[in-house]
């Protein structure tokens, strides 16, 4: 038979109350959180927004520079579809949505979106002197690929040029080059500059297009 004193006694019922505490305090909710299905869009375009961890069944409060409404399941997620903030500058800005539990305003979610004002946009530097070097600036173009300009007259190619590769999460890219770059016969008229992701010109390639003209000196 074993002999306990009373300090060991003690010990032992202290360690049995904290044990029971432990196993019934309950845990700590999760904080809610908010996705969306990429990480940059253009000014205007639709996404989807989801949340989780939100009081079951109450409504959402949208805020920040998106504003909505959205109802959580009884599971406590949502999804809804925002609609991306304008951008005058050609971006990438960061921009804010809030989520808010209208149960419990104090469960709040925040994501920070990138934004451009369009997709395969550019400053589009062209009026000027067509030799000048000058500054061209992209964003809004697929990360990880070249850019190119391409020049047509009427629907006949009189050049491309490759500037670079777009980087980073917006695709964007800035570059020195001539005003009309890859065009080795300029010649007065309306020309076409259309900027996308292919080598060569193919009306069918996405991207963004621009017209202006080549005028002759007097």
């Amino acid at each position: 038979m074993r002999v306990m004193d009373d300090r060991t006694i003690v010990s032992r019922m202290l360690a049995g109350v904290v044990a029971g505490l432990l196993l019934h305090s309950p845990a700590a909710a999760n904080a809610a959180d908010l996705t969306v299905p990429a990480i940059c869009f253009a000014s205007g375009q639709r996404l989807t927004l989801s949340g989780t961890a939100f009081t079951p069944g109450t409504p959402i409060a949208i805020a920040g520079d998106v504003t909505g409404a959205a109802q959580a399941d009884p599971a406590g997620t949502f999804t809804t579809a925002i609609t991306a903030p304008p951008v005058a500058e050609l971006g990438p800005r960061v921009v804010t949505v809030t989520a808010v539990d209208q149960t419990n305003p104090a469960n709040v979610a925040t994501l920070r979106l990138r934004v451009v004002r369009e997709a395969f946009g550019s400053n589009r530097p062209v009026a000027g002197r067509p030799r000048a070097l000058t500054t061209w600036r992209f964003a809004g173009f697929v990360p990880g690929r070249p850019i190119y300009a391409h020049f047509l007259l009427g629907d006949r190619s009189r050049g491309d040029y490759r500037f670079g590769v777009a980087r980073g999460a917006c695709g964007t890219l800035t570059a020195r080059a001539a005003r009309i770059p890859g065009v080795s016969a300029l010649v007065p008229g309306r020309l076409t500059l259309r900027l996308d992701q292919r080598m060569t010109y193919r009306d069918t390639t996405p991207g963004s297009t621009a017209r202006f003209s080549i005028v002759r000196r007097p």
